[in-house]
């Protein structure tokens, strides 16, 4: 990972030194900012103000005006239209933010100073909407802006040498006068702690399915972890133990173990997906190096969470790391394969290898909880899986991501913890609910099998094709045994996270593929940190 400009914080525009930055991004909400008759907005007015005499659209999006009195001589001026309209949220800021930034950057700066004015009081009304973390989302869109890809890092570092730019700000000067300084010292530790982990999650995802080989993953996870104190990591490379101990992900990958080998930690990591033996066609595997955002998400967040030091969260993570080929020994529909849960699985579709990869590992921490709680550990403990798994997501939700739960992590709002957190950093979540039908779509109609992996439709064409898969999991790992009717002693709260929808930023950039968001690193910090 890169390392992050430097950021300095200020609770008033007066302790901003002219040779500290070369350029000011203003961030503000209502032109009438501009006749404000106080420093810095008088000086910010006139330099306006030959721009608004000549277009009458001036002042309604991000503009550069030449400004003696700031460093650089450059203004940004990125306006936010309204934030507290009936679907207004916090992305407003992130992206009124991210645009400034781009604007000055675009411009030749590489320290600006981003002037964020305080919010109305009337952010307070707006019902399905949360700004108490506004300040951090702003931040974190000012470092988006300076994020460059470890794909095009490595790519300047190869053909530039020393002259490679591997990020395009060297620092960040903060004003918020809204803010005492002790209030903006922790907005920072909280905003660059997520940043670490969603770097790092950024930096996978956006590697091709041969620099982000399962091994490559591994190194590129373990060279992050390193440095972070208290972050443990384990590699799995012998094929004996992950057969023995995760046969699912095992079958899954075995077309790939001529020359390639498979990393079991946590969250699905697919580094490329075919489809397997059920190929995927007409145009569907296109985009499939993304299959392992997942993983990616699940790892930035055990960075970020071990760069703040958190200590409200123990945190075990098992990433499962592969890829889905097709080749003389790929694992075939018809198949009948027994998970680590002693579960007989009927496979229908090869293609549907997410939940596969998955449900051994929930088995695992399933055996880990029942332990801690047999040694007589008290601690509350749930399971959330994290993948990009249906295309049935983003048609029911667009580009969002979606929670299902079981019933105890609906009793215990373990879903709605992600809502209520998505909402407040700008990566809104939606709780879909299981319903029996899920349960039954599985279950097996003959003594041949104990449960069905999945139909041969694509999610897309299947009724709840993304909320039916958390019910395999459930009954192929084991967890069905732990519901709201065994008891509240031997209960787990289970919660699968599909972002499929929110771990890319459904742009179209040509024919390129979509933006990757880092979701849901900041979310699940903003659910689980203190």
């Amino acid at each position: 990972m890169t390392t992050l400009p430097e950021i300095r914080t200020h609770s008033s525009y007066s302790q901003l030194a002219v040779g500290s930055h070369d350029a000011v991004v203003a961030v503000y909400t209502g032109a009438d900012i501009l006749t404000q008759q106080q420093t810095p907005y008088t000086d910010w007015a006139a330099a306006a103000a030959p721009f608004r005499q000549i277009d009458k659209e001036f002042g309604k999006s991000v503009a550069l005006v030449p400004a003696p009195s700031v460093g650089g001589g450059r203004l940004v001026l990125s306006p936010i239209d309204s934030v507290d309209d009936d679907t207004d949220d916090v992305r407003k800021v992130f992206d009124a933010v991210k645009s400034g930034v781009a604007r000055a950057i675009e411009a030749g700066a590489r320290r600006p100073a981003v002037y964020l004015a305080p919010l109305p009081a009337s952010v307070n009304t707006v019902p399905d909407a949360d700004y108490s973390r506004w300040i951090e989302v702003a931040l974190l869109a000012a470092l988006d802006a300076s994020y460059v890809t470890l794909v095009v890092r490595e790519h300047r570092t190869a053909t530039l040498g020393a002259d490679a730019v591997v990020e395009n700000l060297h620092s960040i000067d903060l004003v918020v006068e809204s803010l005492s300084d002790e209030e903006l010292r922790i907005a920072v530790k909280r905003a660059t702690a997520i940043e670490g982990g969603r770097r790092l999650a950024l930096d996978m995802g956006y590697g091709d399915p041969e620099r982000m080989t399962p091994y490559k993953c591994a190194e590129t996870i373990q060279a992050a972890a390193a440095s972070v104190p208290g972050l443990e990591f384990e590699v799995i490379k012998d094929l004996d133990m992950i057969k023995q101990d995760y046969p699912l992900l095992y079958h899954s990958a075995r077309a790939s173990f001529a020359g390639k080998i498979c990393l079991y930690l946590v969250g699905k990591g697919v580094t490329y997906d075919t489809g397997g033996i059920s190929l995927k066609i007409g145009g569907s595997m296109r985009g499939m190096s993304r299959d392992k955002l997942g993983a990616c998400g699940v790892a930035g967040f055990a960075v970020a969470t071990g760069l703040m030091q958190e200590t409200a969260v123990d945190l075990s993570c098992v990433l499962a790391f592969e890829r889905n080929s097709i080749g003389p020994n790929s694992l075939l529909p018809d198949e009948i394969v027994y998970s680590r849960a002693g579960v007989r699985v009927l496979i229908n579709d090869t293609d549907a290898e997410g939940r596969l990869v998955m449900t051994d590992p929930v088995a695992e921490c399933r055996e880990r909880i029942l332990a801690a709680r047999a040694a007589g550990s008290k601690v509350p403990a749930a399971i959330y899986t994290v993948a990009t798994l249906t295309g049935h997501v983003i048609r029911a939700y667009g580009w969002y991501g979606a929670t299902v739960a079981n019933g105890p992590a609906r009793r215990g709002r373990y879903d709605q913890r992600l809502a209520v957190s998505g909402l407040a950093y700008g990566d809104p979540f939606e709780n879909s609910i299981m319903r029996r039908e899920d349960h039954a779509f599985v279950r097996s109609r003959t003594d041949r099998e104990d449960v069905y992996q999945s139909n041969s439709q694509p999610s897309t064409l299947t009724d709840r094709g993304h909320q039916y898969p958390a019910a395999f999991i459930i009954k192929a790992s084991g967890l069905d045994k732990h519901s709201v009717g065994a008891g509240a002693s031997t209960a787990i709260p289970f919660v699968h996270v599909d972002i499929a929808g929110s771990a890319e930023d459904g742009s179209e950039p040509g024919l390129g593929l979509c933006g990757i968001t880092g979701s849901p690193v900041a979310t699940f910090a903003g659910a689980f940190w203190s």
